[in-house]
């Protein structure tokens, strides 16, 4: 199968005519529709800064397409289901992939970084990985569902504890914090307060229902800012990794308030009012991918007209454009939100 092949060392994929396994038992052969480009695969790829576990590797892991082979026990698909793989990779028997928690499993990876993903024509992986996707959610839209979207979802529902009307900030409107906004928005808060140091993305954050929005520079005081805009923040959701803004927030923070901390960054995270922070009792968590009720319920979302990922497809391109639209993602032409490649094409 042709597939965008990353070796060793490399700072660019390859288009590699590769081997296509034999289905095994338990496992869906996919003939690949859409996969999204991600800021990790900028990272994994043009970077160096995130490594896969196997080399030469296939990333990927915002995947969608069509069941074209079943392997043996597969009961749950058929061949011509329209499906959309989950993003995360975990063991699939610990008590936590168990109880439907995997993204808490020891040993949890990321389809393309820990196995083949779906930069290639076929995707073979295990039937539990994949959710039915409905004719009326198209192939790129749907593969977002598994990372842009979902993780995000995950963090604000789930982590976040969001309840209607509550005033939520989301920090870093990229790829995962724009879906941030709308899914807050979807889930019904009363004031969303963008926040990044990109104007573009704050456009972006507009278009998806951000109340107001603040431009994140050298000199703003974040915390200040925020206790001037609203009475407090209740939800805090930090896609940037930037821990300096959450030190500068807590002040702002209402009492039960929680902190999401979703981007990944080296720098240490210092509280300076522990006590503001114990007085009040606010809840500093992380989130890290989603688990198995996020794909179903935003599929539910999306079928209600509560969420629209129209404006997220920023374009679909060929495989062999790869390398070209990562580093147009990186380097924001044209204020995008999420490539799609389609190896039909």
């Amino acid at each position: 199968m042709k597939a965008a092949v990353l070796h060793s060392g490399d700072r660019s994929l390859k288009i590699e005519n590769i081997s296509l396994p034999s289905v095994l038992p338990k496992q869906v052969k996919i003939k690949v529709k859409a996969c999204g480009i991600c800021g990790s695969d900028i990272h994994l790829i043009l970077h160096g800064k995130m490594k896969a576990s196997y080399s030469p590797c296939v990333p990927g892991h915002e995947t969608s397409g069509v069941v074209e082979e079943l392997g043996e026990g597969v009961t749950k698909f058929k061949v011509g289901d329209r499906v959309v793989v989950s993003a995360g990779t975990s063991c699939g028997h610990c008590a936590f992939c168990q109880s439907g928690r995997e993204n808490l499993c020891e040993e949890i990876g990321v389809l393309g970084f820990n196995q083949r993903g779906g930069f290639a024509e076929y995707l073979i992986i295990e039937d539990r990985y994949l959710h039915l996707l409905p004719e009326s959610i198209p192939f790129a839209q749907g593969a977002i569902l598994a990372d842009a979207v979902s993780t995000p979802y995950h963090a604000i529902k789930y982590q976040g504890n969001l309840k209607a009307g509550e005033t939520v900030v989301i920090i870093g409107c990229g790829g995962l914090g724009i879906h941030g906004v709308a899914i807050a928005k979807a889930l019904g808060a009363g004031h969303i307060i963008a926040v990044d140091i990109d104007r573009g993305s704050l456009e972006n954050a507009l278009s998806y229902g951000a109340s107001e929005v603040i431009l994140l520079e050298k000199n703003t005081q974040l915390g200040k800012v925020l206790k001037e805009k609203t009475k407090g923040v209740d939800l805090l959701a930090d896609f940037s990794g930037f821990m300096t803004n959450i030190e500068s927030s807590i002040r702002a923070m209402n009492r039960g308030g929680r902190i999401v901390l979703v981007g990944i960054g080296r720098s240490k995270l210092e509280i300076p009012m522990p006590f503001f922070l114990i007085e009040r009792q606010i809840r500093i968590t992380g989130s890290y991918g989603s688990d198995s009720r996020a794909i179903p319920e935003l599929i539910e979302l999306y079928l209600a007209h509560k969420i629209d990922l129209t404006k997220s497809i920023s374009g679909i391109h060929k495989l062999e454009e790869a390398n070209e639209y990562l580093h147009a993602l990186e380097e924001k032409n044209g204020n995008p939100i999420r490539f799609i490649l389609n190896p039909e094409l």
